[in-house]
């Protein structure tokens, strides 16, 4: 039977409502002390929680946006406070195509044409020469090279530095930076291979450090091609202090004509092959990034024989924040170096990215790669009769931006997007060009009576290349919109719509927890909400 004195313990829902009420009275976030006051009428609580529920609202709503600006658009590319001088970066790498590609003596490319046309019998010899010539020849005459082959062997290569000009042949003068090096001319400069036959390289990284040691590079070293010196530069870390002047790549120190390059090119006039080159004579000029190959498709300058070119640079570099390496590189839109790892090439670069998926694509599309594209040895070369798929694979590939391409089929994922982003940093050369034409031969005559120097029978050209500026403005990919950015519209917001902010946080996690349980320990679990009217009905 009940004791007369006891009263009856209150319940769950009564302790709920006196917490419920006494969190509220006591929160700081604005309208809850009017939700949860007691005694109000209902219509002043419908009031207050429709007012909280449309701030809440708005205020989610907006801080919603506030992320997506954060996830979207987290970088912003603007200019540097600074100056940065011109010896903080390198030389830019010079590459040199002539437009005459072959010795005529060793091989006459038009001869060979013309005896097809009129019917003359070749030689076994002089089919493979055509054959091979045709490969780099610009005006594709395909009724007259006759015989086409799905492949090429690695006497191809041989053949291109056979017949390439020699390099005495194709620099006569060069002063660096002030000073003649015409002595040390083959040092200086790297034979590469391009579709337009065999270039010359100034200021290219070795190919030791351009190259992975997979790619096929036998040519080089049966050709005893010397290698360049090695270089710790990159751009993200530039130069060392204890660079000298004679590091790799090579840097100058002062702007114009004095600490720039210039060279004398020659050709002789018995070398000059009108059809093979589309009736197109002088050379195609490349500047680009020393630790990026140059690739003589398109961007190129031309400077004609008997012309002088002058070319001033100006550096357009972008450096990228080390604050950024914490994002994904979807939302900065761009790659470090050694976040993204290439096959053929050592160190990522957009241009270098594109042609190795290019090399894979067109190894998929044709069964081989085209002679100057990186490969590994056991790589198919293609010869002529692939020329056609290889074209249309080029295009397809260039075409469509999401094409995938193939690496290894004996890989279990070997089809991967190419995703070639932009290097987070990243350096080209804007130039500046005048050409006009250079009368050599009047000079020579006037002052050599007895002889010249030069060869009147035979046609130069020359290029000066320069910096224009002591320094100039970089560019800097940087936070646009960071963490505490996101974390202080976040704040503002929810303290103009609700007053909110940390101390609001620790408020309502101290009533769901510390205090909650200190109660429960003080109180018993009858009477947990610590509410005075409730603790009066325990037994006197």
């Amino acid at each position: 039977m009940r004791n007369e004195t006891e009263k009856p313990h209150p319940t769950f829902a009564q302790n709920c409502r006196s917490y419920v009420s006494e969190c509220c009275s006591n929160c700081s976030v604005h309208g809850f002390k009017f939700l949860g006051e007691r005694n109000r009428n209902i219509f002043e609580r419908i009031l207050w929680l429709t007012t909280l529920i449309v701030c809440i609202t708005l205020c989610a709503s907006t801080i919603l946006q506030a992320y997506h600006k954060w996830q979207r658009s987290p970088v912003v590319v603007s200019f540097a406070t600074t100056e940065t001088p011109v010896w903080d970066i390198p030389f830019p790498a010079v590459t040199i195509c002539p437009e005459a590609r072959a010795e005529r003596s060793i091989v006459n490319y038009t001869d060979l044409v013309l005896m097809v046309r009129r019917g003359e019998q070749l030689s076994r010899q002089q089919r493979q020469d055509l054959s091979y010539i045709s490969q780099i020849c610009s005006h594709d005459w395909e009724d007259e090279v006759g015989e086409e082959e799905d492949f090429l062997t690695e006497d191809f290569y041989e053949f291109l530095f056979n017949v390439k000009p020699n390099v005495d042949h194709a620099i006569s003068e060069c002063v660096l930076f002030g000073k003649s090096c015409t002595k040390d001319i083959r040092a200086l400069f790297t034979p590469i291979v391009s579709p337009d036959g065999v270039c010359l390289s100034f200021n290219l990284l070795d190919r030791r450090d351009v190259f992975e040691d997979i790619v096929a590079t036998n040519y080089y070293t049966n050709r005893g091609i010397p290698h360049q010196k090695r270089s710790n530069w990159t751009l993200e870390r530039g130069y060392s202090a204890t660079d000298d002047n004679d590091v790799m790549p090579r840097r100058t120190f002062v702007p114009g004509i004095a600490g720039g390059l210039q060279l004398t090119l020659w050709v002789e006039s018995k070398n000059v092959d009108y059809v093979c080159s589309d009736a197109l004579q002088g050379y195609k000029i490349i500047l680009h990034s020393p630790s990026q190959f140059p690739f003589t498709e398109g961007n190129f300058i031309r400077v004609g024989l008997n012309q002088v070119l002058v070319a001033s640079v100006k550096p357009i570099m972008v450096m990228t924040s080390k604050r950024l390496r914490s994002y994904h590189p979807d939302n900065r839109e761009c790659y470090f170096m050694e976040e993204r790892k290439l096959k053929f090439f050592k160190k990522y670069d957009q241009n270098n990215c594109i042609h190795e998926c290019l090399a894979n694509y067109t190894l998929h599309s044709c069964g081989c790669v085209p002679f100057e594209m990186p490969r590994i040895n056991s790589t198919p070369i293609c010869g002529r009769a692939k020329r056609e798929c290889v074209r249309n694979a080029s295009a397809l590939f260039l075409v469509n931006k999401n094409v995938k391409i193939l690496d290894n089929v004996n890989e279990p994922n070997f089809v991967e997007k190419c995703d070639c982003r932009q290097t987070c940093s990243s350096i080209r050369y804007e130039t500046e060009i005048s050409q006009t034409e250079w009368r050599w031969k009047r000079m020579e005559r006037t002052l050599h009576h007895n002889g010249t120097r030069k060869k009147l029978n035979d046609e130069y050209s020359k290029i000066q290349i320069f910096f224009r500026d002591l320094q100039f403005i970089t560019s800097e990919r940087q936070e646009l919109y960071g963490l505490m950015d996101f974390l202080s519209s976040c704040g503002g917001l929810l303290g103009l719509f609700m007053g909110f902010s940390i101390i609001s946080i620790v408020e309502l996690i101290y009533f769901v927890s510390i205090r909650l349980f200190c109660n429960y320990r003080r109180f018993g679990p009858h009477h947990w909400s610590g509410d005075a009217e409730l603790l009066q009905l325990k037994v006197e």
